[in-house]
């Protein structure tokens, strides 16, 4: 194609996500963003933002417009509800519009930095948002307010200053703040011989967590690691009958569809993103009656594997005959950091597809030709496959586990393969 076709192919790619992305902010409730808002506003007000006050006595109670447990469904640590605080000081509306431009604004950013890392190619951009423009999990993402979005370019970054463990460790550090289920991937880190970067963001965590003791108090710090993240190990944002909320919910229609936060009604999804948006595998191995063992087991397994290839990419690193095809070593590394990622997604009870959006970075490592000719035929068709598996995500249930299993087991094969022919 001639760059005219190529920059009109990108623009359009851009407008059909900026469309839906404006839909999104106006018409639907965006469930997740709704909950970081109430967090936010529960802590303008003294209030506990691990509990629900939906009917309550409460004048003008905080409360999502979904959560029917007594319990909300905000997860993060109490530091990431202080910072909440600036979210809420909008009204929902204007904040709901202000955070998914950003969201938009950081998939694009991201891009970039993808194009800018060693090796990288000024194409790799292009590839990057047309590959998002066709990724069904991104529009999942922008109706459900996600985060990941936001933290995605923070994390390219830190991944980029990997060889500077305190800017690297700050970074990855400040996105694990709002998604602890990044430190899953630690042990990889340091299987790919980084562990500096990996003990640099446990420290700026203990930094962060201090930081919560002091802002937030002792008490909900404590009661976040004693109550909310157990609670969350095993049930996710869901929880048992005897959790649920027996106040009347205020705000609901009749059917269900709508509710209203902050004196606007919305639609709580608009379709076709109403349906399961599950990708989990614990969820998959004990979707009615979930165990430790089934919550624990899988990632142990995979993160297991993903350290073998981790390490053995790492010892071809340190070989110094293998020290003209470091770019292609750093694109293996992103393939396994990714997939890493990734893993800790499929193997959570929390995972969602929304969250697939993490793996849009390796798009150029899986379509650009000079990417798959680094790797065999089969190699490279089974990394195209579960790419397509999960862009399609989900088309029935269990759908997304499956295929994002099914692409960390491909960008292990591949980043193996991939510093073996080098």
């Amino acid at each position: 194609m001639s760059p005219r076709r190529d920059a009109i192919v990108v623009w359009l790619a851009i407008a059909a996500v900026g469309a839906a992305a404006t839909a999104f902010a106006i018409a639907s409730l965006q469930q997740d963003l709704a909950a970081y808002w109430v967090a936010g506003k529960s802590r303008w007000l003294g209030l506990d933002p691990y509990l629900s006050y939906g009917g309550s006595d409460i004048a003008a109670p905080p409360w999502d417009g979904v959560a029917p447990f007594q319990h909300s469904r905000f997860l993060y640590p109490p530091l990431a509800a202080e910072l909440f605080r600036l979210l809420a000081i909008a009204p929902y509306r204007y904040a709901k519009v202000a955070f998914t431009g950003a969201a938009v604004a950081g998939w694009l950013l991201a891009a970039r930095l993808v194009a800018r890392r060693r090796g990288g190619r000024p194409g790799d951009a292009p590839v990057i948002v047309v590959a998002a423009a066709l990724f069904v999990p991104l529009y999942f993402h922008l109706e459900r307010g996600q985060i990941d979005l936001l933290l995605l370019p923070l994390v390219l970054w830190a991944w980029s200053r990997r060889a500077r463990a305190a800017e690297g460790g700050a970074a990855l550090a400040l996105a694990a703040t709002f998604k602890p289920a990044l430190l899953g991937l630690l042990p990889v880190v340091v299987a790919l011989g980084r562990w500096r970067w990996a003990a640099a963001t446990l420290a700026f965590c203990g930094v962060a967590m201090a930081a919560g003791v002091v802002i937030s108090g002792p008490a909900l710090t404590r009661a976040y690691a004693t109550v909310v993240l157990p609670r969350a190990a095993l049930y996710g944002e869901g929880g048992t009958e005897a959790m649920l909320n027996e106040r009347p919910l205020p705000n609901r229609d009749e059917s269900g569809e709508t509710t209203e936060l902050d004196g606007v009604s919305y639609k709580i999804a608009l379709p076709p993103f109403d349906g399961a948006a599950s990708a989990s595998l614990p969820r998959r191995l004990a979707p009615a009656s979930p165990r430790w063992a089934t919550n624990v087991l899988p990632y142990l397994f995979v993160i297991a594997g993903l350290a073998w290839a981790a390490r053995r990419l790492a010892r071809r690193r340190e070989d110094v005959s293998t020290s003209p095809t470091l770019p292609t070593s750093d694109d293996a590394e992103l393939l396994l950091f990714t997939a890493a990622i990734l893993a800790c997604v499929v193997t959570s009870p929390t995972g969602w597809v929304m969250s697939f959006v993490w793996v849009l970075p390796i798009a150029p490592l899986v379509w650009t030709r000079a990417a798959r000719a680094r790797m065999s035929r089969p190699v490279a068709a089974s990394l195209g496959a579960a790419w397509v598996a999960c862009a399609l995500s989900p088309l029935a249930g269990g759908w997304a586990a499956v295929a994002g299993t099914a692409l960390v087991v491909a960008a292990v094969v591949a980043a193996d393969r991939w510093t073996e022919r080098a």
